[in-house]
Parts: structure tokens; sequence; C-alpha cells
């Protein structure tokens, strides 16, 4: 397998990550995705930085080089992206943190961890997203993390 590849023939796609002009940071972000034919692709990664994209998202993407970019969303997949990031004196290795997120998977939701802080979290279709917000809310009023909506919108 190549750093390009994964199992099941998933390639990486690019995203243009928006950014304010002169700003600091990434410029983009690569997801995995599965090949569906004709430049049609399916997100099989929750972005940590892109907006609007969640997993099992249709998208098109075009492009030479080694990764195809990311140019529109053909079709939402019902899931939606949340992102956390942990308190300064917190990381994804503590117990209470590994609490938090074993209660998000018990509740149907999946993540994805950069570490020590960030976390892309993936809300099915069929999990109540009111819940998962409730639970992020009472442990951002806690001081242990803040959350953000990446793509709260189904359509």
């Amino acid at each position: 397998m190549t750093e390009d590849e994964a199992p099941g023939g998933y390639v990486r796609l690019l995203v243009s990550l928006e950014r304010d002009p002169g700003g600091e940071g990434q410029e983009e972000e690569w997801l995995w995705a599965e090949p569906l034919g004709s430049g049609r692709f399916r997100l099989e990664s929750t972005p940590f930085f892109a907006y609007g994209l969640s997993h099992g998202d249709l998208v098109r993407a075009s492009g030479g080089g080694d990764m195809p970019r990311v140019s529109e969303v053909e079709r939402k997949s019902g899931h939606r992206t949340l992102r956390v990031a942990l308190d300064e004196r917190q990381d994804l290795d503590r117990p209470e943190i590994q609490e938090v997120l074993d209660e998000l998977l018990t509740m149907g939701c999946t993540y994805e961890a950069m570490p020590p802080k960030i976390v892309a979290l993936d809300v099915p279709p069929d999990v109540d997203v009111a819940s998962v917000v409730e639970r992020l809310q009472a442990h951002a009023e806690g001081g242990a993390l803040v959350w953000e909506w990446a793509d709260p919108l189904l359509s």
C-alpha cells in the first residue's frame, strides 16, 4: 500500500480551505474517498479543517497530479460533522476525555483524532444530533473542551 492508497482502493482528495486573506494556517486538507468513476467520489473521512463536508458525501473532484481537488458537493449523505478541541490542560490520552469519546461512540457517532487536542466527530443520520450537541455542550460548560459545527446542514 502506498501513501496515497488505502485498503479498499480509496484515494486521497484535496480540499481547499477557507482562510482570511493573509491568515495563517493550512491552505488545504486531504481526505480519503472511494472513487465512483466520472470524477465522482464518496468521502470516507471526517474532515478536521474543511467546512461543509461530511463522511459519505458524494463529491466531484478533478485535476491532475497525485490528488484530485474537490470542486463541488454533488449530494449530501445526511451525516454531520462537528469539531472538538480540547482545553490546554487536556489531551486525548486523559481518562476523562476517553470517557467523553466513549460516550459519543455509544450514542452512534464515530470520530477521527488528531493528537493531542483535536477530534473530528461524525454524526450519522440515525443519531439524534441534538443529544450529541447537548452532551458536548455539557462538557464545554465544564471547561474540558470547545466544539463547533463544521457541517450542520443536511442539504
